[in-house]
């Protein structure tokens, strides 16, 4: 079928090539039937939305916010309706690759991966300054030109013509990267955006997305309550502010993500700033051209009005003389305060943060870190890097607790298998083993028959299989060696103790020994074995 579209006129444009097919229709380059020099990119919608006769009535009031998109980061909407029999769409032709493609080669250098986002936000911000959101975003809608240009594909698209839903998900569809507020059937918002602005940085810095599944139940269950592999895990030359700046578009609470692109722009102008302060060459992306349809967007604002009754208007606060040159005198006055004012020496700052450092209390850490820490790192990013790296370790591992207490406080399982599911998962975190093993199968016991129970039988059984293959290559490891390296230190302090005639303490490190392992008969029995030796 797809050949004989070729050669044809759909609207104003002869399809020349088939260039890529999808669940949702065909994608061609055309030419324009009015302009031989004009290409498009002309997808032919044949997806059951699109054949609706409903679809199909408001198709050009529903595709009027997508003619406000004027950004050289976005691919031009041109026109779109009903020719043939079927329902087509005709956006600008980009020459390049997407990086659904360019991801075949491997992971992209995150040098390139600052690039990238820095033009997604500028583009999302123009897209959300106009009320569009993206709703579908992935690494096959990120096209990169020849001369380094990132462009966004399908922008508000979406919207109109929901993609189908894949029950066995791609690994880099646009399902491996929807928020999970969707999936409690919260409204699509712009942080939900971010959320896949978030994923896709994930997939190009790591190789794969921030989650893989073999159901769409499955991704949905990691996506609303698990936690991706941080990419400095996975490829440690990251900078920890790039890896930060990744983990924040990703937070499962869309409070806690960027309120807007704005936000998102400023702090990558923070990373570029720290990380070219030690000394690393960063190539930023320039605006290619200036924002114009700002200035159409503000004469939409004031549409009907004449340009005399424009001009008759009072002046803004801020546009007015005597208020703009004492403020710009005050703004200047502090900007030099600020650079020309003696810096704290490094040291000074070090020994001051030194016993906040050393103190029990959390508050006193970040307290450490905004008025102290942070000023070293800025200010002096080649002294004291490991002992800051250290704190800095030390307080996102806490923050990333509180993070999870909080969560966990307002957690609300729907059922009981749900919530047998997570009570095992948590006694494996915390070395029950045999505790998880009762409860998750009683959980297939009890709840097998009801269907609407299903993924929680599914994961219990996972865990039990994975469980079991954890234990034979423990048991694999643990024959092949005398003593687990990481308890040889324990284990020769023991019998320091013994031989020293401090029977008690050593009975002490023994017992506190076996309460870490109390869910383990085998490592138990080994543990005893050779602490008495």
């Amino acid at each position: 079928m797809s050949g004989a579209w070729i050669g044809a006129r759909i609207g104003n444009w002869y399809l020349e090539e088939e260039v890529a097919r999808g669940a949702q229709g065909l994608l061609y380059r055309a030419r324009s039937y009015q302009d031989d020099g004009r290409l498009a990119a002309v997808k032919i919608l044949e997806n059951v939305v699109a054949r609706q006769p409903d679809i199909q009535q408001t198709l050009a009031a529903d595709m009027l916010p997508l003619q406000r998109l004027e950004h050289a980061n976005i691919a031009r909407y041109y026109e779109s309706g009903i020719s043939a029999g079927v329902v087509y769409i005709a956006c600008e032709w980009v020459n390049g690759e997407d990086y659904g493609r360019r991801l075949r080669q491997g992971p992209r250098p995150w040098q390139e991966v600052l690039q990238v986002a820095v033009q997604m936000a500028r583009a999302l911000k123009h897209a959300h300054n106009r009320n569009v959101l993206h709703r579908e975003l992935k690494p096959a809608h990120v096209m990169r030109t020849e001369e380094g240009v990132v462009k966004l594909l399908s922008c508000g698209l979406a919207r109109i013509f929901p993609p189908p839903v894949a029950m066995t998900p791609s690994p880099l569809g646009a399902e491996s990267f929807q928020p999970p507020e969707l999936s409690s059937g919260k409204p699509y918002s712009r942080r939900s955006d971010f959320y896949a602005f978030g994923g896709v940085l994930y997939a190009l810095l790591t190789g794969r997305p921030p989650f893989a599944a073999a159901s769409l139940v499955e991704l949905t269950h990691k996506h609303c309550y698990m936690l991706p592999e941080r990419p400095a895990m996975l490829v440690p030359d990251i900078p920890p502010e790039l890896d930060e700046f990744v983990c924040l578009l990703l937070e499962k609470n869309p409070s806690r993500r960027p309120v807007n692109a704005m936000q998102i722009l400023d702090e990558l102008e923070r990373i570029r700033a720290k990380l070219e302060r030690r000394g690393r060459k960063i190539d930023w992306p320039a605006p290619l051209t200036p924002d114009t349809v700002e200035t159409v967007a503000l004469t939409q604002q004031k549409d009907g009005q004449t340009d005399s009754e424009i001009r008759q208007e009072p002046r803004p606060l801020l546009q007015r003389a005597w208020v703009v040159i004492p403020a710009f005198v005050i703004v200047v006055g502090l900007l030099l305060y600020a650079f020309l004012r003696p810096r704290v020496p490094a040291e000074e700052l070090y020994e001051a943060a030194r016993p906040l450092m050393q103190s029990h209390r959390p508050e006193d850490w970040e307290y450490a870190w905004q008025h102290y820490l942070e000023p070293l790192s800025r200010y002096y990013p080649d002294r004291y890097t490991g002992e800051v790296a250290a704190f800095r370790q030390k307080l996102r591992e806490y923050r990333e607790l509180q993070r999870l207490i909080a969560e966990a406080t307002h957690w609300q399982p729907r059922s009981e298998a749900e919530r047998a599911y997570w009570r095992g998962l948590r006694m494996v975190q915390m070395g029950d083993v045999a505790a998880a093993r009762r409860l998750w199968n009683a959980l297939i016991v009890v709840f097998e028959p009801q269907q609407s129970e299903r993924v929680w039988v599914e994961l219990a059984r996972t865990g039990l299989m994975l469980l079991d293959q954890y234990d034979a290559s423990r048991m694999g490891t643990r024959e092949a060696s005398a003593i687990p390296t990481h308890l040889q230190p324990v284990i020769e302090r023991i019998r320091e103790l013994r031989r020293a005639g401090r029977t008690a303490d050593a009975d002490l490190v023994r017992r506190s020994l076996e309460e870490l392992y109390r869910s383990d008969p085998a490592m138990l029995e080994f543990l005893q074995k050779a602490s008495e030796n």
